[in-house]
């Protein structure tokens, strides 16, 4: 027999399981109920006051002030002003009323403004009217003006400070210290070398405001401090800067040239005292020169130096013992090269007796030829790369050219020649200056430097380590150029460089201008550099004039120029009158 189906119970709560349940599920629902009262007053309530909070808190730059940029003296080229900007949240406009409690609303701000601003309420009115919660009014207000909007007492009205770059000394070595743009962005010059020095970084600081854009006095706060930027002390003395500028604008000017530079050095440091130029940039007003205008040609502009390079050439076959300053050449007016290529003087002449410190005295190209012709063309270019040329400065300033003096390889029948009189290469009026501060110094090419050291915010200043100058010739062969050299302003082409008091060296320069469009020669640059006092050198000066309608040989146009500024120079530094004579060295033989 089979076993009976077996009956499934049913499980049944009691009556009083069923209160148990009911009970626990009551607690359990209570349970959740509180946990959401505990998380809506407490845990949410806590994050909607945070952003509440945020909501109310407004954060301002505090402005990093740029660091100054002063001459050697300590005067100020370059600094900061404060500004301020008024913006406004229009929603609280609505709210100015007159002390009666009259409303005025945003076209009574319009007019009150106005009036402080100089300008028509209806210029205004559209900046204040509306929903937006920040918009600019006025920008570059003075603190009195700021005062006297703050004291209208208008609702949403706040003032964010920032600083502008002035230049109190204005267009004074405004092509050396460059400028800023209206958004504080350096564009040019120093401004923009030492940017990253200048700069500082901005702060930030953070506060509570009201309904009515106003700050809550004990609302919450917080400041991240500015860090201002470090400022930089130039090696340049004002006063001869400024003389300097006044003088080759005149000089521009008298000649008609496309434009002048002076630069002027201390032989043995290196320092600038001086680099103008005209025309020239005011940094205060940059858009009021041209483009071309606004940077320091000094550094920018490459020339061929010209006649000046002859002193390069003498200084090698002197220190190669090719030559003896008194050695004897007859100089023919045309000298024809092995490979046909002819050569002349500037201008026709008989057969000249002359001596090597006669043919640099005379600027002789023909002479400069038949000497230097003892020089390998390796010898020719190394002796104009150890003079500094081909090679930017260690200024390393903004668009600075390098010159070019051409690898020996890249130098046709031609060249080979004419560089020994500096042409068909390229310098800049900073290294032409510094290859005569060469021969001033012994033979020691000093480093140029323009920026003496650092200023920093409490105004102290850390002179900028130096670094020693570079032997190029021995100091014999240095002395036995110096004495040709003023031989040059004492029997030869540069009389009108001479200084009453002073004992003067140097070498005029002409050579044709490369043309800027088509290749080819267009005018001529007119140069002339020297040192004074010839007897113990202080100071190395270049005059360059760039295509001078009148008169562009550089005995004619520089070297006056040079008198001028140079005799200035050593009366302004106090430097004894000069005593001895220059040498008996001859410059013609029979």
């Amino acid at each position: 027999m089979g076993q009976a189906p077996r009956t499934r119970r049913r499980w049944r709560l009691s009556p009083a399981g069923r209160i148990r349940l009911v009970g626990v599920a009551s607690v359990g629902i209570l349970c959740l109920v509180l946990w959401n009262l505990v998380a809506i007053q407490g845990v949410d309530q806590q994050q909607a006051a945070q952003r509440a909070l945020e909501g109310r808190l407004t954060e301002v730059a505090i402005p990093a002030h740029r660091g100054v940029i002063q001459t050697a003296d300590g005067t100020t080229l370059a600094s900061n002003a404060a500004r301020f900007r008024v913006v406004v949240d229009q929603q609280n406009v609505a709210d100015y009323a007159d002390e009666d409690g009259e409303p005025l609303g945003a076209w009574g701000a319009a007019q009150d403004l106005a009036t402080v601003l100089d300008t028509d309420p209806g210029l205004l009115h559209p900046k204040l009217d509306g929903d937006r919660r920040w918009n600019v009014v006025a920008t570059g207000l003075t603190s009195e003006v700021r005062d006297e909007i703050a004291a209208l007492d208008i609702p949403g009205i706040t003032f964010e400070e920032y600083a502008i770059r002035s230049y109190p000394s204005g267009a004074v070595a405004g092509s050396l210290v460059g400028f800023v743009g209206s958004d504080g962005e350096p564009l040019a010059g120093l401004e923009y070398r030492y940017d990253d020095q200048l700069a500082g970084v901005d702060g930030v600081q953070q506060y509570e405001r009201g309904l009515r854009g106003e700050r809550i006095p004990l609302g919450d706060t917080s400041i991240t401090p500015a860090v201002d930027g470090t400022g930089i002390r130039l090696t340049i003395d004002p006063t001869i800067q400024h003389y300097l500028q006044e003088a080759a604008a005149e000089a521009a000017d008298e000649h008609e040239a496309e434009w002048a530079s002076i630069v002027m050095t201390d032989v043995k440091t290196g320092k600038l005292l001086a680099a103008a130029e005209s025309p020239s940039v005011d940094p205060n007003d940059p858009s009021a020169v041209d483009a071309e205008d606004r940077g320091a040609r000094v550094f920018t502009a490459a020339f061929e130096p010209g006649s000046t390079a002859k002193m390069i050439t003498v200084a090698a076959l002197l220190e190669e013992g090719l030559h003896t300053p008194t050695d004897e050449f007859t100089v023919p007016d045309r000298w024809t090269a092995p490979n046909d290529e002819e050569f002349r003087d500037s201008s026709a002449h008989e057969d000249q007796k002359l001596t090597l410190t006669g043919i640099l005295a005379q600027s002789s190209n023909t002479g400069t030829i038949l000497a230097g012709d003892k020089l390998s063309s390796d010898q020719r270019y190394e002796y104009f790369t150890r003079f500094g040329f081909g090679e930017a400065t260690a200024v390393g300033f903004p668009g600075e050219s390098s010159g070019v003096v051409h690898p020996v390889d890249e130098w046709d029948g031609r060249t080979k020649y004419t560089v020994m009189f500096g042409q068909g290469m390229t310098a800049t009026a900073v290294q032409t200056t510094a290859a005569m501060a060469a021969i001033a110094n012994g033979g020691v090419l000093p480093q140029t430097q323009l920026v003496d050291g650092t200023v920093d915010a409490s105004g102290r200043f850390t002179p900028a380590e130096t670094t020693a100058g570079t032997r190029v010739v021995s100091e014999e062969t240095a002395d036995q150029v110096l004495d040709m050299l003023e031989h040059v302003v004492v029997d030869g082409t540069a009389g009108n460089a001479a200084v009453p008091g002073y004992r003067v060296a140097g070498k005029t320069g002409t050579a044709q201008a490369p043309a800027e469009e088509g290749g080819g020669y267009d005018g001529y640059t007119a140069s002339f550099v020297g040192v004074a006092p010839a007897e113990d050198p202080r100071i190395a000066v270049s005059v360059t004039l760039q295509r001078p309608r009148k008169g562009y040989y550089g005995g004619q146009s520089a070297a006056p120029v040079f008198s001028d500024v140079t005799g200035f120079a050593l009366r302004h530094l106090r430097v004894p009158l000069s005593t001895g004579e220059p040498s008996d060295t001859p410059t013609e033989w029979e």
